[in-house]
């Protein structure tokens, strides 16, 4: 009987496949070492995917000692040269063929890698134990599978290594390794995964994912082969792993408390209440009922982005946070500057608001990041403004789940990791300009003196540049000097 894309003939096909010779294929390191490995039939061979990993292990440095996990290790290339860098290897592959060609290239090249049989997928293959080992690790990798299924090619490696080349699983993969991840503490608290996913459909959606279980993930770099297909490498970690939470049943303002106490970069502040929570122009915030009031340690010195960069980026957090949580998309949007607009069927009004502040003195300084958004409340609404309440689209918020992905959404845009590059400048203003332009879609063309402007872009420093129909130009640094159709100015 057949399951999913591979039946039972395919076992006879397997069988067929193994009778051809294994291959000795020549590989060199991003070092320049030449690996002479050998691929049994149905072992993944190393590739231009392989590079791409074998670049980014080289980009972190010297092994030192380091626990290493590769996952899909097929022909043991990436782990062999993990262990050339001084890690300290482990490997797995669902295929036996590669496990034994992992070991036997391994041992021929003179590098000690220890491999098992196993690995994530939808069906339990032994314990976690069997493939990962008893101790977290500082860095996993694995090669995700990326092919679209065609059942017309019959140039194939195999069921077993098609297995791994195509993510069949109905869950994803991705999804899988992260729970494996959370509960299993495949890695350490300093500890780095690193995955090659599709820049297509499922692979797009890593980040998320890894957001979701309360893990921070940026796209550190991409690659496309000479057929168009794109590839993206996702760095994962644990958020400000080295900073530290505080949370308060009640004070005046997570914001002053951050500025006051605050030693670290990354250090949280959280609420349950505040009593003197305060928006931007040192305006009165409510604190509703029930609602997350948080801030962040950003910077001890000056920042690497401009305050008005930072609460632009801030507020696509909230909506990327929403989004992760299960809010559709044209149920939130950005108020550029740093009010987040909630919409349904019956209403508009603000769920969320981002402040951005900072104190100097002498060479020293802090910044800090606060973010206010609204669950619920059991009060009347008697707001001189329209509130919304997050439980309007996603019910019964729950508190610890919001702060873990929020938490994880924030690191992933502002935490300078080590190993892990920086998204680039053009890269976030891009996503950001997406972002103000949906924004005009919903909201209507904003209103500056009496007059209808059309948004033109975000710059570095987060202001907003407008053109109007004489095609005159003008940058905006203040809110409150435009108004938007669909909503009073707040």
């Amino acid at each position: 009987m057949e399951e999913g894309i591979f039946g039972a003939g395919d076992s006879e096909a397997e069988i067929s496949r193994l009778k051809r010779p294994a291959k000795r294929q020549d590989w060199v390191t991003p070092d320049g070492t030449l690996f002479e490995i050998t691929i049994p039939a149905t072992v993944y061979p190393p590739r231009e995917d392989t590079d791409v990993l074998a670049r980014a292990l080289r980009m972190l440095g010297p092994g030192k000692g380091q626990r290493f996990l590769e996952i899909g290790c097929g022909s043991g290339a990436v782990s062999i040269y993990a262990a050339s860098l001084g890690y300290r290897v482990r490997a797995c592959d669902v295929n036996p063929y590669a496990v034994a060609a992992t070991k036997a290239n391994a041992q021929r090249l003179g590098h000690d890698v220890e491999v098992s049989e196993g690995g994530p997928g939808p069906k339990e293959d032994g314990p976690v134990e069997q493939w990962a080992g008893q101790e977290p690790h500082d860095v996993v990798v694995w090669n995700l599978p990326y092919l679209s299924h065609d059942a017309s090619i019959d140039d194939v490696l195999g069921p077993l290594e098609e297995a791994a080349l195509l993510d069949t699983d109905e869950k994803g993969l991705t999804s899988r390794l992260m729970k494996h991840v959370s509960e299993n503490q495949l890695i350490n608290d300093q500890g780095l995964i690193l995955l090659l996913v599709s820049g297509n459909n499922r692979g797009l959606q890593a980040e998320r994912v890894a957001q979701k279980h309360g893990f921070a993930a940026r796209c550190v770099t991409t690659h496309s082969f000479e057929d168009g297909d794109p590839l993206r490498l996702i760095a994962i970690w644990k958020p400000y792993s080295g900073a530290s939470r505080h949370h308060f049943s009640e004070i005046p303002s997570t914001n002053q408390a951050a500025l006051d106490q605050s030693q670290c970069v990354g250090d949280l502040f959280t609420a349950q209440h505040q009593s003197k929570a305060r928006g931007r122009r040192n305006r009165a915030w409510s604190s509703e009922d029930r609602c997350f009031a948080g801030t962040w340690t950003l910077a001890l010195n000056t920042p690497s982005m401009s305050p008005g960069f930072i609460q632009i980026l801030a507020g696509h957090a909230v909506i990327t946070t929403h989004a992760i949580l299960g809010v559709k998309e044209e149920a939130m949007v950005l108020k550029w500057p740093n009010d987040i607009i909630q919409l349904t069927d019956e209403s508009a009004g603000k769920v969320a608001g981002v402040l951005v502040e900072g104190v100097s003195k002498g060479d020293e300084g802090k910044v800090v990041l606060g973010i206010g958004v609204n669950f619920s409340t059991n009060q009347p609404r008697n707001h001189e403004f329209s509130i919304a309440y997050l439980d309007e689209v996603i019910p019964e918020v729950d508190s610890e789940q919001y702060t873990a992905v929020i938490h994880a959404v924030i690191a992933s845009y502002f935490e300078h990791r080590s190993g892990v590059k920086n998204a680039s400048d053009e890269a976030l203003i891009e996503m950001l300009n997406n972002e103000v332009k949906r924004s005009e879609k919903i909201l209507g063309r904003p209103n500056y003196r009496l007059e209808s402007w059309v948004i033109k872009e975000v710059d570095r420093k987060g202001k907003l540049s407008l053109t109007n129909s004489q095609n005159e130009t003008v940058l905006i640094s203040d809110g409150e000097d435009l108004e938007w159709p669909l909503i009073s100015n707040n």
